[in-house]
């Protein structure tokens, strides 16, 4: 009897201890032990800092945001943030994250380059997320190690840095001390990752969890694997002066992907596309006879990849879209 009274109030709480919200770290009262310092820039993507931030304090971490005078910033989408602290004032990190977004001023600023630099020597870990990895590796701190970044960032960032081993097919790149992410979201992976490292797997899930997040220890989805990596590039294309792009759609997976734009110019769609095939042929395509006069074709990782490009009038009669279509056979 003394067991049924025991487990019946038990099984109330219960309930009610897990739907209670977990405390945050950065509570006035707490004092957490592994202390989080967060980049912060004009130009900073918000999910490159923010989704890390509610990981790392989800796992009761002290979370703190920096920028170089204290002043707030102006994220990439024009969200304005008032960072808690400037370097001259920042308190010491176990951890420094380092976003990404338009990184084109903050990987030439020497005040900020020299804070990554010196802050970075004195964390157990640091993390970049996205195009941060562009800020760490002008710092040198990445010469000689493997790093990830933005799947569109990755062959110039290979350009600029090539001290730097870019790869292309992990979420995360662990170097012990230095993590780099992926794009955007697989910031909160890498977060989760660097939990487990600081914790334990354990803990890591059971911030996942409460978060929702269906996280992968051992990666997961590797965005910069899908199939419009093999498009052609089409650098050296003369396109019409007059002509004006918009990108209506860009979906697909690893096996096929495509892209649709609405095209105004004065120059017909047989014509604009006349002036793609030079380009076509210099990255290996061959004209593809199955597919008619705008299929093309080309062996792939040892499969037979099939582009194809096809035009229509716009639905409000104003110029017309394209539409390009790859599949790797």
């Amino acid at each position: 009897m003394a067991i049924h009274r025991f487990i019946r109030p038990l099984a109330l709480l219960l309930p009610w201890l897990a739907a209670a919200p977990v405390q945050a770290a950065h509570a006035p009262h707490s004092q957490p032990e592994i202390q989080v310092g967060i980049l912060l820039f004009d130009g900073v993507q918000i999910v490159d800092f923010a989704a890390p931030y509610e990981v790392f304090g989800q796992a009761g971490f002290g979370v703190s945001t920096v920028s170089a005078h204290g002043k707030a910033v102006t994220t990439a989408m024009g969200l304005k943030v008032t960072p808690d602290a400037s370097f001259a004032d920042a308190p010491q990190f176990d951890v420094l994250l380092v976003p990404g977004g338009d990184v084109g001023h903050a990987e030439r600023d020497p005040v900020l380059l020299d804070f990554v630099r010196t802050r970075s020597g004195q964390a157990r870990q640091v993390l970049t997320v996205c195009t941060g990895a562009s800020i760490l590796a002008a710092t040198g701190l990445l010469d000689g190690l493997k790093a990830t970044t933005f799947h569109n960032a990755l062959k110039p960032m290979a350009a600029a840095y090539p001290k730097v081993t870019v790869v292309d097919d992990v979420r995360w790149a662990d170097n012990g001390k230095i993590v780099t992410s992926a794009g955007l979201s697989s910031g909160i992976d890498a977060a989760l990752h660097i939990v487990a490292k600081l914790r334990d797997e354990e803990a890591a899930r059971a911030v996942a969890l409460h978060l929702e997040y269906d996280w992968d220890p051992e990666g997961g989805f590797v965005r910069a694997r899908m199939a419009d990596r093999h498009l052609p590039e089409l650098r050296n294309v003369a396109w019409p002066q007059d002509m004006k792009l918009q990108r209506l759609i860009s979906v697909g997976d690893a096996e096929s992907w495509r892209k649709r734009y609405r095209i105004a110019t004065a120059t017909p769609p047989d014509a604009l596309l006349a002036l793609m095939h030079d380009d076509l042929v210099e990255e290996g395509w061959q004209p593809d006879a199955a597919a008619g006069g705008h299929g093309w074709q080309k062996r792939i990782d040892g499969r037979m990849g099939r582009l194809t490009f096809a035009t229509r009038p716009a639905s409000d009669g104003a110029g017309y879209t394209l539409e390009a279509e790859i599949r790797i056979e």
